[in-house]
């Protein structure tokens, strides 16, 4: 309208003086007919991002003011666009307002709409130069100024009713931060709020003793703790650290709103704290066949598939297991130090907790498995064994499952 042909009228000398094509229709059934703009909005709103990036050079620049950087090449630039791709509704699309070009400039002013219903405060105009091919070479977006966004809130709205089984892990963690930190009487032990001294002693020296490597070497510093509650601390951190075969679950092509990388160390510290909301957050696995160049990042792609992993980590829970039974000879017999386990537990909120966590990472184990088969090329009723093992015996099912699982092939491989 007006208001279009004004804003483009005050950028005319970013424009330039060439003859200036004016449409208020971006609609076109011939996509030969659109020019790299168009197609790059088109294709946004198809949700096609290997399209909508193929509109833009190799070493394009493009600056969105909603963001500090730049995304200042097209990988740079169709990372960004995947993960507006997840936090955006499908049933949000960009309209075209009006556009005004040149063969090297381009003017749009556009809005978003829900299911053909304009959004307040998502109107805004972008800019763009190209090269002589027609392809976009830089881009300058400026979008409405707007009270706090409620994306993220949008986004898992959209999960929760696409999938309500996120419920379950989401009031799960409620009550899990809720019991653990504020509460008192339903677990022994005073609440972490109250910062109680032993607590965090306790904390400190479990830490210290983290996979038994100081007790074990006798180390001078390695404080004495009961042996049955370092066998469940180590044992909890062992089953967190053996996640880390599902990092393939974070890519390029499917980031999650909490990274799993992030979210796999935090389970070091708070455990069922990070795993519950990444499991009622992340993106549902849509792809067949992945392949490891596409894990998001080196590290991570070498750790989620290094098939020693489950026996190491196996190993580590097998000798705390056995170290909570005979470690520490003068904690007794087994009756001896079973009862003065239960004493402890009565009045000590930490190892409370430590058994709650290992019920849950029992019950959500399974949630990974399905969809790391699925990105394998198992399809679903095969290796039916191997699926209901990881799925069903806690902890060992799962390290079996990484030592025997089909490998993620990889593209340098195929292409010798």
């Amino acid at each position: 309208g007006d208001s279009g042909l004004k804003l483009l009228k005050t950028v005319s000398s970013l424009i330039g003086d060439e003859s200036i094509v004016m449409t208020t229709d971006s609609s076109n059934g011939n996509d030969q007919s659109l020019t790299a703009v168009e197609q790059y909005f088109d294709a946004w709103n198809k949700r096609d991002m290997k399209l909508a990036v193929a509109q833009f050079t190799e070493n394009c620049n493009v600056r969105d003011l909603q963001y500090d950087d730049a995304f200042s090449n097209r990988d740079e630039l169709e990372k960004h666009l995947l993960r507006c791709k997840d936090c955006l509704p499908s049933s949000f699309n960009f309209v075209i307002d009006d556009i005004a070009m040149t063969k090297q400039k381009a003017g749009v002013l556009w809005h978003v709409e829900n299911n053909g219903e304009p959004l307040s405060f998502t109107r805004g105009c972008s800019f763009y130069t190209l090269d002589r091919s027609g392809l976009i070479q830089t881009g300058f977006d400026i979008p409405e100024k707007a009270p706090p966004k409620t994306g993220y809130l949008t986004t898992l709205k959209s999960k929760f009713e696409a999938e309500p089984v996120r419920l379950i892990p989401l009031v799960m963690w409620v009550a899990y931060m809720y019991i653990l930190f504020i509460s008192d009487g339903i677990l022994p032990g005073a609440n972490a709020l109250a910062l109680e001294q032993r607590t965090w002693e306790e904390v400190r020296d479990l830490s210290i003793n983290f996979f038994l490597v100081s007790p074990l070497l006798h180390l001078p510093f390695s404080p004495v703790v009961h042996p049955m509650l370092e066998g469940v601390f180590n044992l909890l951190l062992s089953w967190a650290a053996m996640f880390a075969c599902f990092l393939s679950d974070e890519r390029k092509d499917k980031p999650n709103l909490l990274p799993f990388g992030p979210m796999l160390v935090g389970m070091q510290f708070l455990t069922s704290g990070f795993l519950l909301p990444y499991l009622f957050t992340r993106t549902p696995e849509f792809e067949s066949q992945v392949y490891k160049e596409d894990i998001d990042g080196d590290l991570q792609a070498k750790v989620a598939e290094w098939r020693p992993l489950g026996g190491f980590l196996s190993t580590v829970g097998t000798a705390s297991i056995a170290w909570a039974f005979v470690g520490r000879p003068e904690f007794g017999e087994f009756t001896e130090r079973y009862n003065s386990f239960i004493d402890l537990l009565s009045i000590d909120r930490v190892g409370s907790s430590f058994i709650v966590d290992l019920a849950i990472f029992a019950i959500f184990q399974s949630w990974f498995v399905d969809d790391d088969l699925q990105r394998r090329g198992v399809s679903d009723g095969e290796s039916m064994v191997l699926r209901n093992v990881a799925k069903y015996v806690p902890f060992f099912g799962l390290a079996a499952y990484i030592t025997l699982r089909p490998e993620l092939p990889s593209r340098v491989s195929e292409m010798e």
